[in-house]
């Protein structure tokens, strides 16, 4: 009678243990598959893998690091730089050593605008490091470090180490800020702006000829800087399909899981129901009350989360449309407050650029941008407020993309006091209509 049950309790043991390790995955196993996910641009797949194996327990502190740092790049390819630079601070925090964490936390803390951070970080490594070189002089010059920025820009440039066309166009500047106006051109010596697609070295290069009274070649690079950031409309607008897809696998792995657990559960509590019913029993019911509260915050916390996420590419999206015609429409009114020579020379060169920002197509294509990202607002303002005029609907068309008041006023020409009128009626207007006062919100929102 005693060998039966010692075969019995020995059985219940194992089935135990096997479920024990079939609910701990190896996290070096799902670091692996992130990486996997992420080399073949699955942003979504990998964000998900690392998190999830976050919540694994971590014998291996370089193990976390790896995990954290996948979902900060995650995140850099997803264009939130202030989710980057927490994921990357978390790495840096459990392999404060590792150089590669480091780096990562060097290349965040540049693309979240933390040139301190960034700073503290490049410091500590070898001063000979070319990462460190290459890296030094952006965060130097905005920290107020210029001589270091001009030493590791002059290391690069007299060694013909590799430099992107910003450092070449910020060590020239510098050169020119120095008097040194041959050694400047020497730098930049065959490159043509308008050839150029990096925003941040147009917008070098801008700087360069600002700084060297050179409005012609100025105006080239505005243009193209312009053009480049049209171009990047597309692609910005594509971060709404990594929300949505991102939430679509994060959701469908969260259910697997759980139907995964559930079955095990079920498994360990048939065999232990011989033995422990009334135990296994109250255990059952504690474990899907703390797993439901769980798997709801989670929910909450996620919808959350990607809420914030489509708002800030929005605005992320139209700050890089807008800014040409921000900087268009400032130099011609700043102009003609000046000059009025000036203005009928930025008139000719820009009239273009803004009587294409004033067609139909520009203002319906904002429209449209609007309505893909936040659920068809425009299309139920017009529905919920009939009595919006064209020139109310263009007004708000205008705030919505993160227009200036100044620019607004040259686009309708309209003075301020008149747009700020019609702001007033339009929001008089939509308090006054039958929309929900969720949706009345959004539209205020969008003044």
């Amino acid at each position: 009678m005693r060998k039966p049950c010692t075969y019995f309790i020995i059985i219940l043991t194992a089935l135990l243990a096997a479920c024990s390790d079939a609910r701990t995955e190896s996290a070096s196993a799902e670091l692996t598959r992130a990486e996997e996910a992420f080399s073949e641009s699955d942003y979504a797949s990998a964000m998900n893998i690392a998190a999830s194996a976050l919540d694994l327990p971590q014998p291996d502190s370089i193990v976390c690091a790896r995990l954290y740092d996948i979902i900060a790049r995650c995140h850099r390819n997803a264009g939130n730089a202030e989710a980057e630079l927490s994921y990357a601070q978390q790495a840096a925090e459990w392999a404060p050593n590792d150089s590669l964490v480091r780096q990562e936390l060097v290349l965040s803390a540049i693309n979240a605008g933390r040139h301190d951070l960034a700073m503290e970080q490049l410091e500590l490594m070898n001063p000979t490091d070319e990462f460190r070189l290459h890296l030094l002089p952006l965060p130097a010059m905005k920290t107020g470090h210029t001589e270091m920025a001009r030493d590791a820009l002059v290391h690069l440039y007299s060694n013909d180490l590799w430099m992107p066309v910003s450092q070449m166009a910020m060590l020239a500047e510098i050169y020119s800020s120095e008097g040194m106006f041959d050694r400047a051109a020497a730098v930049i010596d065959g490159i043509d702006p308008a050839q150029l697609s990096d925003p941040d070295d147009l917008e070098a290069m801008l700087r360069y000829y600002d700084s060297i009274g050179n409005t012609q070649m100025s105006m080239v690079t505005v243009r193209k800087l312009a053009s480049v950031l049209e171009s990047r409309l597309s692609e910005a607008s594509a971060q709404e399909i990594y929300s949505r897809l991102y939430e679509i696998e994060h959701s469908a792995r969260a259910e697997r899981q759980t139907r995964d657990r559930n079955r095990i559960v079920v498994l360990s509590l048939c065999v232990a129901l011989l033995l422990l019913a009334a135990g296994m029993v109250t255990w059952w019911l504690l474990y899907r009350h703390a797993s439901e509260r769980r798997r709801l915050l989670q929910k909450q916390n996620d919808l959350l989360m990607l809420s914030i996420e489509r708002r800030r590419t929005m605005s992320e999206l139209f700050s890089e449309r807008n800014r040409s015609i921000e900087l268009m429409g400032n130099l011609m009114i700043d102009a003609s407050v000046s000059d009025k020579g000036a203005t009928k020379r930025i008139s000719t060169t820009l009239a273009e650029e803004i009587e294409r920002f004033r067609s139909a197509e520009a203002i319906e294509e904002i429209a449209h941008t609007l309505n893909e990202c936040f659920d068809n607002i425009i299309t139920r303002l017009e529905k919920d407020v009939p009595t919006l005029s064209h020139a109310e609907r263009v007004l708000m068309l205008y705030s919505a993309a993160g227009l200036s008041a100044r620019v607004i006023c040259l686009l309708t020409s309209q003075t301020p006091g008149a747009v700020y009128a019609q702001k007033h009626r339009i929001r008089k207007k939509i308090q006054a209509s039958e929309a929900s006062a969720s949706d009345q919100q959004q539209y205020l929102d969008l003044l």
